[in-house]
């Protein structure tokens, strides 16, 4: 599945220009990224982060190469890049 058409298809294009192997955004910088308020089981619950999921969302991380560590508590997510094999 692709990102383009996506509602996070801004958070793919993002990530992708990141030079980074790991930074922090809180959730609100996430928003600001997308336009939009994420939705409220994204502070919720950690599957909404998954990036083993095939909810949209989690392709516009993880096809730009990062998984997402979130913390809940703090509102922030922690984008880390895969480790090449």
């Amino acid at each position: 599945m692709s990102t383009r058409g996506s509602k996070y298809e801004p958070l793919h294009k993002f990530l992708k220009s990141k030079d980074s192997n790991r930074f922090v955004m809180t959730f609100l910088e996430v928003e600001d990224v997308l336009g939009f308020t994420l939705p409220v089981s994204a502070s919720k619950y950690m599957a909404w982060w998954d990036g083993a999921s095939q909810h949209t969302q989690a392709y516009s991380w993880t096809k730009a190469g990062y998984q997402a560590k979130p913390n809940l508590d703090e509102k922030k997510i922690e984008f880390v890049k895969y480790e090449e094999e």
